[in-house]
């Protein structure tokens, strides 16, 4: 199978996946609306440590004003609370309110429906392989990705390796 077509097929399916699951939404849901759905899912995930602004403008790769104000209306909202820590009064630990676990309760449903929609007809060792072939292909292209980054700066240009004494003649040709 042409590799090009594989990957085209998976973004394909990705996208198809996406608008399924926004199509079929919860009610409940509806109401955190993309980033709150992502910033919720991303709270529900980790319960076990402590979420503060920094830590959301850190994984979403947005500025402190943008976090602020998107977490100051997730508040209104009543999906979520600031609660003070006691070993640093200028710290605020984001918590969900049981509003925002209904809805994450909800997505999670629709999430296993559409899950069960898209397996259907699968053996569970068509299953465990399918699964096996994801972990696989994540692997490599995480490997790819670091492997890249480990030789291109940030100007995109590769990193020539050059023995010392030797000049580098891509620099001396001007290139």
């Amino acid at each position: 199978m042409d590799q090009h077509v594989l990957s085209m097929e998976m973004k394909a399916l990705c996208k198809t996946v996406n608008r399924y699951l926004g199509e079929t939404m919860p009610e409940s849901a509806r109401e955190a609306t993309g980033g709150n759905a992502h910033i919720i899912i991303f709270l529900a995930r980790n319960r076990d440590r402590e979420i503060y602004q920094h830590t959301i403008e850190e994984k979403f790769c947005v500025t402190r004003s943008t976090a602020s104000r998107v977490l100051a209306l997730m508040e209104k909202k009543g999906l979520i609370v600031r609660e003070p820590v006691p070993h640093d009064a200028r710290l605020k630990r984001i918590v969900l309110t049981g509003k925002a676990d209904a809805i994450v309760n909800d997505l999670r449903a629709n999430g296993d429906r559409t899950e069960t929609l898209l397996l259907r007809g699968f053996t569970e060792a068509e299953k465990a392989a399918f699964h096996d072939y994801l972990h696989r292909m994540r692997a490599n292209i995480d490997a790819a990705q670091r492997d890249y980054e480990a030789n291109h700066d940030a100007n995109r240009e590769p990193k020539r390796e050059t023995k010392p004494g030797t000049k580098d003649i891509m620099k001396e040709e001007g290139k």
